[in-house]
């Protein structure tokens, strides 16, 4: 059962017990009251009865005693008369029934004893009749009789009946009165708040930490739904601290999984330039004297030009290899990245009408500096444009576009001004699955070509020696979109181009 549904049973069982002991309370008073009034009107009627009827035994005139009776008894029919005599036997002709005379003998015997007046009330729940029992004296105190009066209490009771229905219908009027208040109250100051902040709790539940309850009271409930947000914004709070430092955890545990790829990549560049260096070298040579040679038979010369091919994509691998883990030091000026890069692109112009690509440049406007090494730059380019043309089917598209923006910092606390350089294709895309590894060393979707996985990982290894950001954006048979950002050279030349 509800809290306030309690709380109005509650209170309408407590408003029943006081309303009904307070209307039991005047209900006996009503019919105290009401009891009195009769038995005043009874001792009334009987002293006037009795002063006549004592006045006319006294002188003899039994006929005055009857025509008092009987204009008494068509003034009101329901009033019995017995008059009785010394010796408590009814007189003649009384006014009132003969089952009558039974019922107040009794008394009569009583009131002839004491000679004392009595008045009381008879019958069914004492509600019935009145009876009034008067001594008859003569002047000198001789008793002469006993005179009974009886009236039946039928107004009476219908008076105490109508009290009665109408105290218990204005409790009950009460009783719903107040029930229906106290539910309305109840509701509004307890239900719909508890109701509000139950919903807020179920939304915190399901992970919503930026649930809250608004707060307009400073009662107990407005004060508890304070401490409730309050416990909300402390619970997202850790939230958010605990995220970050997951997060900083895993790129620490990234970075250090790079530095001892990178460490590995070293040692074993280092032993590959020394071991194979010089005997490719010779392989190298004489496979090209090999196959030029014409006077060799014509499968002699082709497996001479494979020796040189494979012989010279094993050297360009160890070069590579030399690239990530012995990079020189960067030799950074201001220069322009537009016409850094056009080199680049027309260098592969040739192989992008080659693969039936088109190749697209979008030209700055005006130069956009940055402070970088030119030959790294253009390394860069020609890594992510060819991963791009090599990605994108005949008939596709890559576009390279230069224009002026910003970057945030990692912990996203500062924006700097930056030069943007995009490369985006039409060709098959990148699963998030395998996003979250294209840096990396070693690792590559094109091992049937060729690939050995670090075009992308000396891109990256570039663009953060320059203190920029690289981002991708790829979706299946759709295509990808490789930003780079390289810090602006100068401030204020770069906050006057992002404007």
């Amino acid at each position: 059962m509800r809290i306030p549904t309690k709380l109005v049973l509650g209170l309408a069982a407590a408003s029943a017990v006081i309303l009904g002991s307070y209307g039991l309370r005047e209900l006996r008073k009503e019919r105290k009251d009401l009891t009195d009034v009769a038995k005043h009107d009874m001792k009334v009627l009987g002293t006037a009865l009795k002063v006549a009827i004592e006045n006319a035994l006294r002188d003899q005139q039994v006929a005055d005693i009857t025509e008092i009776l009987g204009s008494l008894k068509l003034k009101d029919s329901t009033i019995d008369v017995l008059v009785f005599d010394r010796a408590g036997e009814l007189a003649p002709h009384p006014f009132g029934s003969p089952g009558s005379a039974t019922l107040v003998r009794d008394a009569v015997q009583q009131v002839n004893s004491s000679g004392e007046s009595l008045v009381r009330i008879q019958g069914a729940r004492d509600l019935s009749r009145i009876v009034g029992i008067f001594p008859l004296r003569d002047d000198d105190g001789t008793n002469l009789g006993t005179m009974a009066i009886m009236r039946p209490l039928d107004v009476l009771r219908a008076d105490l009946r109508s009290e009665t229905i109408s105290t218990i219908l204005s409790i009950l009027s009460l009783i719903a009165g107040v029930a229906g208040v106290g539910w309305f109250l109840v509701h509004l100051y307890v239900g719909r708040p508890l109701k509000r902040l139950m919903l807020a709790m179920e939304d915190v539940g399901a992970g919503n930490l930026t649930a809250s309850v608004s707060v307009h009271r400073t009662d107990e409930v407005g004060r508890l739904t304070a401490e409730f947000n309050s416990m909300v914004r402390e619970l997202e709070s850790a939230r958010r601290r605990l995220m970050e430092a997951s997060e900083s955890r895993e790129a620490l545990e990234t970075g250090l999984r790079r530095v001892d790829k990178l460490a590995t990549l070293g040692q074993l560049s280092a032993g590959l330039a020394h071991e194979i260096g010089s005997p490719l070298q010779i392989l190298n040579g004489r496979a090209r004297a090999l196959a030029s040679r014409t006077d060799l038979p014509t499968d002699v010369r082709r497996i001479a030009q494979v020796l040189e091919e494979q012989s010279d994509r094993i050297a360009k691998i160890v070069e590579q290899l030399l690239t990530v883990s012995r990079r020189r030091a960067a030799h950074r000026s201001e220069i322009d990245l537009g016409k850094t890069v056009g080199p680049i692109v027309d260098l592969l112009e040739h192989e992008a009408r080659r693969r039936a690509v088109r190749l697209e440049f979008e030209r700055p406007n005006s130069p956009l500096k940055v402070m970088a090494d030119v030959d790294q730059v253009q390394q860069v380019t020609l890594n992510l444009l060819s991963n791009a043309l090599r990605a994108t089917p005949q008939g596709g598209r890559v576009r390279l576009s230069i224009a002026a923006s910003s970057f945030k910092t990692a912990d996203g606390t500062h924006e700097h001004p930056s030069v943007s350089l995009v490369v985006e294709d039409t060709g098959c895309g990148i699963t998030e699955e395998l996003l979250v590894r294209i840096f990396e060393p070693f690792f590559t979707t094109w091992t049937d070509v060729g690939g050995a996985g670090l075009g992308l990982a000396v891109v990256k290894s570039i663009v953060d020696e320059h203190g920029g950001t690289i981002a991708v954006q790829s979706e299946k048979n759709v295509g990808a979109r490789f930003t780079v950002h390289f810090p602006m050279a100068g401030a204020a030349r770069g906050e006057e181009a992002v404007a």
